[in-house]
C-alpha cells in the first residue's frame, strides 16, 4: 500500500528542460517503408543495430543500423499478431519473435548477415513476447497466455523448449532483461495495476508484489552493474515513475520504492544501459516530440527535449560506444532515428 500511495500521490512534472540537441544527433531516416505499432532492437555489435517491426501485411520487417547509416527494410515470411521482441544471444546473433496470428510464438535468427526462415513454437499466446538474453547462446522467451498467467519458453542455441506456464493475473504485456548476472527479471503488471516481478536463475525464484499504480506497459532494462535492474511504468497520470532492483536477494527489500521522473508522455519510455552504472531514457512526449533522460549514476538529468516527431514508445538500444539509438516511430508510419547524447 505504501508504495501504491507513494506512486499515485507524487507530483507530476512537465519535465520540459532547454533542448538537449548539443549532445544527441539529427533525426534521420530508416527509410520509406511503414510501420505499425512499437519496433524492437538490439545491439549485434559496436555500432550494429538490428530492429524489427510489424508493417500492415501483418508481417515483420527488419532492418540494420550501422551507427551512421540504415540498410532497406526486408519483410520476413508469416503472418504476426503482435509487435516483436528483439534480443542478442550472447553468441553473435540476434533473436527476434512475435506472436503469431495462431497464438504460436515466430521467431528468426539474424547471425550478421542472414535471417533464418521464420518458425514457430507450438503456444496459445495472449500477448506480445518479451525476450531477452539469459547465458551465452540462450535467449528466454515470456508472454502472457489466454488464462492471464504466464507462458515462457527457453532457446538453448539450438532448438526451443516446450512452452511452460506460470501462474499470475496478468493484465499486461511482461517486460524481461537480462541482469547481466546470469539471471533474467520480468516485471508484468497485475491486479490493481501493481506490478509483480520475477527473476528467472535457473529456476523462477518466485513472483513479488512491489506495488504501484501503473499503466500501459512495464520497460525493464539491465544497469549492467552487479545485476541491477531498473523497470519504468507510465502513471495514469502521464509521467514516468522508475523503481530498481539492487541485485541482492531475490526479495521485496530488494527494490526500491517508485521514484517519480516526471514528464508528460504519450506511452512509457525505452530505457537501455549506455555504458555500465548509466541508463538513457527515451520517451514521447504529448506535444509530439521525442525527450531524453540520462542516469549519471547518482541522479537523473531530467527531461530534455531532442526533438523530432513521433507517436508511442520508441525502442532504444546501446550502440556499445558510450551511445545509444533510438527509433521512433512517426505520425505518418515512417520510422526515424537519434543517436546520442
Amino acid at each position: 500500500m505504501r508504495k501504491s500511495l507513494y506512486l499515485l500521490l507524487l507530483p507530476i512534472c512537465v519535465g520540459l528542460a532547454p533542448s538537449a540537441l548539443a549532445s544527441w544527433g539529427s533525426f534521420i531516416s530508416t527509410g520509406t517503408a511503414a510501420g505499425i505499432g512499437t519496433p524492437s532492437c538490439a545491439l549485434l555489435s559496436s555500432s550494429h543495430v538490428v530492429c524489427a517491426v510489424r508493417n500492415g501485411k501483418a508481417a515483420l520487417m527488419v532492418n540494420e543500423f550501422t551507427g551512421t547509416s540504415w540498410g532497406k527494410w526486408a519483410s520476413l515470411s508469416g503472418a504476426v499478431a503482435s509487435d516483436p521482441s528483439c534480443s542478442n544471444d550472447g553468441n553473435g546473433n540476434i533473436i527476434c519473435a512475435a506472436t503469431a496470428t495462431n497464438g504460436s510464438l515466430l521467431w528468426s535468427l539474424f547471425n550478421g548477415s542472414t535471417w533464418t526462415k521464420p518458425a514457430q513454437v507450438k503456444a496459445s499466446l495472449y500477448s506480445a513476447p518479451s525476450c531477452a538474453h539469459y547465458t551465452v547462446g540462450h535467449v528466454l522467451c515470456v508472454a502472457r497466455n489466454a488464462s492471464a498467467g504466464l507462458s515462457y519458453t527457453f532457446y538453448d542455441g539450438t532448438t526451443w523448449s516446450s512452452i511452460l506456464n506460470l501462474s499470475t493475473t496478468a493484465i499486461s504485456n511482461p517486460s524481461c532483461t537480462t541482469d547481466n548476472n546470469g539471471g533474467v527479471i520480468c516485471a508484468v503488471y497485475t491486479s490493481a495495476w501493481a506490478t509483480e516481478v520475477n527473476r528467472y536463475n535457473g529456476s523462477w525464484e518466485g513472483l513479488l508484489n512491489i506495488g504501484g499504480i501503473a499503466g500501459g506497459e512495464p520497460n525493464c532494462t539491465s544497469i549492467d552493474q552487479g545485476g541491477n535492474v531498473a523497470c519504468f511504468v507510465k502513471s495514469y497520470a502521464s509521467g514516468i515513475y522508475v523503481t530498481r532492483f539492487n541485485g541482492g536477494t531475490w526479495a521485496l527489500g530488494s527494490w526500491s520504492g517508485y521514484a517519480a521522473l516526471g514528464g508528460n508522455v504519450n506511452d512509457n519510455a525505452s530505457c537501455t544501459t549506455q555504458s555500465a552504472g548509466l541508463l538513457v531514457c527515451g520517451a514521447m512526449a504529448i506535444d509530439n516530440a521525442f525527450y531524453s533522460n540520462v542516469w549519471s549514476g547518482s541522479s537523473w538529468t531530467g527531461w530534455t527535449k531532442v526533438g523530432g516527431t513521433g507517436t508511442g514508445s520508441p525502442s532504444c538500444a546501446p550502440l556499445g560506444t558510450g551511445q545509444v539509438a533510438c527509433i521512433i516511430m512517426g505520425l505518418n508510419n515512417q520510422l526515424t532515428s537519434v543517436v546520442g547524447p
